[in-house]
């Protein structure tokens, strides 16, 4: 810090005056008192007959002085006077108070019991209250910033004991450049504790003041806040907004006061910066900068610019100055949420600031180098996103203009390139007061609503879900978190559509809606797939096994003639003329059904293109980014809902064309989800075989369509094939006995594996195991379709109008030995394919398509994201399912395709 100023505007010249003037005479003592805002002046005696107040031990020419003595009063025996007494306080004289009274010593300052600091000399008692700043300087000791800092108590005390305007401005500087950090013996701590509403004892200190210190840099949260971004201000110019600027260095000293443009926060060069005309629509500026671009700004300004800004608007005839608030997003949580009174505003701000780095080790390179640039700075912090925010009132009244900032901090590391590009944005943006009026509706009515929602929700389904299994508390848990993220991440997404649709938002808001959204999406997603393509699925074939004799003396036998099955299934295995390709082509067409889908995300994606480039094409201006967001949300969500429709009543069902396979193939799946709840395909053939030749097959169907055979159906006079079902709970226990065996051999010891491996020869031991294991579990299932297990039955109904909304089942008769089979009208079984969970799909690819456009501003880069995660998703869930088939249904992998 330079010499130490004093207030020039209010200095006396005469003697009279000269008592409480801000700079006293030459031939004065300067005595500083802690309640008053100058010194005050007491003319020195030069012989006792004089008029005056105080002798000095021995004049002196001030040009002969090496130092400015700051000490008590009160340790100054020599001033004999009343005043003194009364009022101690800390002098400033140009004579050694440590010396005798006849010395003349003023060119030293004792290092033991004094702090030397320029040209002053300090005692310690008066620096003793200022040394807890030294905690912050010892805290950024790392960093070559402590060159500004180690400074600090020094800059306290003439600000906070002298009341030194400059010194006073110095420390809001090194407020803004550390930041404006929250810590105890900050630069800000003085400011935090004098200047907010909520006077925090953390920031206070035993033996400092409580006057409010000056310059302002913090606005007072809470009401306040809210009321100064809700006022209304008359503009002396109501076509464009006339503001003006300060600029301060770091010492304090002002360097500039003027008109102000948004040209002076460009950091873009060759680019012109949107004016401070009050038009609705203005292109913002964004560009990129590269480090070397950014190290030269920092080489340039070298922490030495401080802004403040100042809006002239008129009142009563009078034109006045209003500081503008500042909102610094990235300096601490609250500024990023959306109650404006938990934001902390301040008043003054820096374009870039850097802390230098210093290599002892090497030296530094050439000044005319590239590479030396690289070593000037260990960190960088500039402003990326810049954003002057209007309020326009009822009327066309503007409020007080908000201006948002964006800071990004660059580490400069041993690698690091020239080249680097970095960001920057520089907008202006309008916001219709009554537009603000409905988004704080939105967040604070319809979004809490829309979370108890997601809430209750996630509750039902977890009290649904306990009745399907028998969980422990540590996982209805975690079930409970998995259910809650998909529900809020789709609770969250519908208020950003509503936000978008009465376009009352900002940018920040929309963000951290859609960001959040996302990642719960995507968890929930990934969770949720990965749990339904594991489910237990077994194909059950109804064929009865045919013997080669049943041709002999009886010439060629149609299978028409032969009855079904039903559950008398042959014990033994070995029976050569089965075949297996039924079982084959209904697990590949399963595993193909599984990864189709209800709409195309190619064809969405080339759509919402399509669309976007007609809409500019048509427009005579440029639409807004915020328009542009809405109109693309909204053309995605018509775009879906239409191929949802046309694919629903005019394409065939793949459905309901795999239930007609599985007729004809006189195959049944049984799926199940959890150990008491999955779903039952029921394709057993109504007419007794389905491996025939031509001609049968052609006869067979034409039998089924004249009504000449029995029906489709599980019941005797139904076609009803789709069933959801809670079987018996001692099923799963049952069938985990019957694969027991077959599950050891795979992963017990050899001992095991020899002690369950079957004596026969003619193949290998475990392929016979798996056909010993494939028909136990399709015998048993025969049997308890057939109704032939006397354990374990189940009854046949239908559900209420409440189950089918809800997706619950009230009413069941779930015990040990019985289960339910409910009829399923609308294929619920397709909620473990991706076509029943098409709409958790869209939700995830439309938060992508939010996210990244608001990101990128590129449609084209989000919909290309949103076609590659889509293929990506497909091809992982068929992974997933076609290696569950193998495993589930003992089909070898090698045929599946």
């Amino acid at each position: 810090m330079s010499n130490i100023n004093t207030y020039d505007d209010c200095v006396g010249s005469e003697d009279s005056m000269a008592r409480f003037s801000c700079l006293c005479p030459i031939d004065h003592i300067s005595i500083y008192e802690k309640n008053k805002r100058w010194p005050m002046c007491y003319k020195i005696c030069a012989n006792t007959s004089a008029n005056c107040t105080a002798m000095p031990p021995h004049q002196l020419p001030l040009s002969l002085c090496s130092f400015q003595y700051l000490n008590s009063t009160s340790i100054m025996d020599n001033l004999s006077s009343q005043a003194y007494q009364q009022n101690a306080g800390i002098i400033l004289a140009q004579i050694n108070p440590d010396t005798s009274i006849n010395g003349s010593d003023c060119q030293s300052c004792n290092a033991i019991y004094n702090f030397q600091y320029q040209n002053y000399c300090l005692a310690n008692s008066l620096m003793r209250q200022y040394l807890h700043y030294n905690a912050y300087w010892q805290s950024t000791s790392k960093s070559s910033s402590r060159l500004h800092f180690g400074q600090l108590k020094f800059v306290a005390f003439f600000c906070m004991a002298l009341n030194n305007d400059t010194a006073c401005q110095q420390l809001a500087n090194l407020c803004v450049l550390s930041h404006y950090s929250m810590e105890k013996h900050s630069p800000c701590s003085a400011f935090l504790l004098t200047q907010m509403s909520d006077m925090v004892i953390k920031y206070a200190h035993a033996s400092e003041p409580l006057r409010i210190l000056q310059p302002f840099l913090f606005y007072r949260k809470g009401k306040s806040t809210r009321e100064l971004l809700t006022k209304t201000l008359q503009l002396s110019n109501p076509a464009e907004v006339e503001l003006f600027s300060t600029n301060y260095d770091l010492s304090g000293r002002l360097q500039r006061w003027g008109a102000f443009k948004l040209d002076q926060l460009n950091l873009c060069h060759g680019q012109k910066a949107p004016t401070l005309r009050l038009a609705q629509h203005q292109v913002p500026l964004e560009c990129q900068l590269s480090l070397e671009q950014l190290i030269d700004l920092a080489s340039q300004q070298a922490n030495d610019n401080y802004l403040s800004l100042y809006l002239n608007f008129s009142s009563n005839n009078q034109f006045l100055l209003h500081q503008l608030p500042v909102l610094i997003e990235t300096l601490s949580p609250e500024n990023q949420r959306l109650q404006q009174e938990e934001w902390q505003l301040v008043k003054r701000f820096q374009l870039i600031s850097a802390q230098p780095k210093f290599n002892r080790q090497h030296g530094m390179l050439p000044r005319y180098e590239d590479a030396h640039k690289l070593q000037l700075y260990r960190s960088l912090r500039y402003l990326s996103q810049v954003e002057l925010q209007y309020t326009v009132h009822p009327g066309q009244r503007i409020g007080l203009p908000l201006l948002r900032l964006n800071y990004r901090n660059i580490e400069i590391a041993d690698n690091a390139s020239l080249k680097q590009l970095h960001p920057f944005q520089l907008s202006i943006s309008f916001v219709d007061s009554r537009q603000r009026h409905k988004t704080q509706l939105l967040l604070k009515l319809a979004l809490p609503l829309l979370l108890l929602w997601a809430f209750a929700a996630a509750l039902f389904r977890l009290q649904n879900l306990r009745r399907r299994r028998a969980a422990e508390l540590c996982n209805n848990l975690v079930e409970l978190l998995l259910q809650l993220s998909g529900n809020v991440a789709k609770a969250l997404l519908m208020t950003a559509l509503m936000l978008l649709t009465v376009q009352a938002y900002n940018y920040n808001q929309l963000a951290w809606l859609s960001y959040s959204a996302f990642l719960l999406q995507l968890m929930f997603l990934g969770v949720h797939l990965r749990r339904i393509s594991q489910l237990d699925v077994f194909l059950i074939d109804w064929e009865r096994p045919r013997s080669s004799s049943s041709y002999e003396g009886q010439g060629q036998r149609m299978n028409l003639d032969s009855s079904s099955l039903c559950s008398s299934v042959r014990t033994y295995v070995a029976e050569s003329s089965v075949s297996a390709w039924r079982i084959l082509f209904t697990a590949n067409a399963w595993i193909r059904l599984s990864a189709s889908q209800s709409y195309s995300t190619l064809l969405q994606a080339f759509a919402i293109i399509a669309l976007q480039q007609l809409c500019t094409h048509l427009s005579p201006v440029a639409l807004d980014l915020t328009l542009q967001t809405a109109l693309i949300s909204g053309s995605y969500l018509v775009i879906y809902a239409i191929q949802i429709l046309v694919h629903r009543l005019l394409l065939p069902n793949p459905l309901q064309k795999f239930v007609d396979l599985c007729s004809q193939a006189n195959v049944s799946l049984f799926s199940l989800l959890d150990p008491s709840y999955g779903y039952y395909i029921h394709g057993r053939s109504p007419h007794g075989f389905a491996d025939t030749d031509m001609s049968s097959m052609i006869l067979q169907l034409q039998r089924e369509g004249q009504n000449m055979c029995g029906r489709r159906g599980l019941l005797m006079d139904s076609d009803k094939q789709a069933y959801i079902i809670l079987p018996p709970r001692n099923l799963h226990i049952y069938l985990e006995r019957l694969l027991l065996p077959l599950q050891r051999s795979r992963h017990g010891s050899l001992s095991q594996t020899l002690l369950y491996q079957k004596d026969i020869p003619s193949i290998d031991g475990q392929v016979e195991r798996t056909s010993i294991a494939y028909a136990s579990v399709n015998r048993f299932f025969c049997a308890f379709i057939d109704h032939a297990i006397k354990d374990m039955d189940y009854i046949i109904k239908e559900k209420s109008l409440v189950e089918k909304l809800c997706n619950c089942e009230i009413d069941n008769y779930l015990t040990e030995n019985k289960g339910t089979f409910y009829i399923d009208d609308y294929y619920t079984f397709s909620h473990a394919l991706l076509l029943g969970n098409h709409f958790n799909i869209f939700v995830l690819e439309l938060l992508i398509l939010l996210s990244i456009f608001m990101l990128t501003s590129s449609l084209l880069i989000a919909t290309a994201l949103i076609c590659v995660m889509n293929k990506l998703l497909r091809y992982v869930f068929i992974k997933w399912v076609r290696c569950n088939v193998s495993r589930k249904t003992l089909i070898d992998e090698r045929f599946l395709l």
